[in-house]
Formats: structure tokens, sequence, C-alpha cells
């Protein structure tokens, strides 16, 4: 089972994206956040595997929150879902394991989530690719 932390400031899309992740049988939502804040402390108290994160939040951003959860729970995998395409080079510096735009079909976001769960990078929808985090 692989097991999701969302963390988007808009109610709305936190339950669209967890509707349709946990409509498959490997994946849980096992927390959500609407804020940096709200996320750090739900991190902190759940078993995650991947974190879905937005980019814009009202008490700060995506790329700093990514940061932030790789340094203080590095096996965690981060993934970025934003409406914001000029954020990728700094998702990907931050340690972001992939990186998608909010127009993006709920099966590509599915195979997002498994794709960076396991070990691998996914960008934009291109599929499964290797980024390197040095």
């Amino acid at each position: 089972m692989i097991r999701i932390l969302l963390v988007d400031d808009h109610e709305l899309v936190r339950r669209g994206v967890a509707e349709l992740l946990e409509s498959e049988t490997d994946l849980v939502v096992v927390g959500e956040a609407g804020s940096v804040t709200e996320a750090l402390r739900c991190a902190a108290r759940v078993d995650a595997d991947v974190a879905v994160l937005d980019v814009r939040m009202p008490d700060g951003d995506g790329i700093e929150l990514c940061r932030e959860l790789r340094d203080r729970l590095p096996a965690l995998r981060c993934l970025v879902l934003t409406s914001d395409d000029a954020t990728r080079a700094d998702a990907i510096r931050a340690g972001a394991a992939g990186f998608l735009l909010k127009q993006v079909l709920g099966l590509t976001l599915v195979d997002a989530v498994r794709a960076v769960a396991s070990g691998g990078s996914f960008l934009d929808g291109d599929g499964p690719e290797m980024v390197d985090h040095r």
C-alpha cells in the first residue's frame, strides 16, 4: 500500500485528488494539509511514502516545504502538483522526485505517485524518468 500526504490550500482540490487516488486499491491518503505549517505537523504524525505538494500556499511555498520535508524525513518522496510550470527546476533542486501540472489527466497522476513511491521520478506526464538530485 502506498501512503500519501496531500498538501494544497484548496480543500476542493484535496478532496478531488484524494478521491481519485483512493479509487486505486494500492493507494491510501493518510493525511491532508492546507498550509505549510499543517503539512509539517501532519508529516511528523503520519508515515507517508509520498507527499503530493502544491507550490502556492498561504504561509509559504511548496518548494521550501519540499526541501524541509526531505531534510526531516529523507525517505519521504515529494511530488509537486501545481499550475505554475515556472517552478519545475526549483522543485527538482529542492529534492522533488516528480513534477506535474494540475491539468494532467487523473491516471497520469496515479502513475506518477506509483513511480515516485517506487524510487523513480516523473516529470510533466512524460513518464518515469530518473533525476539526479545532486
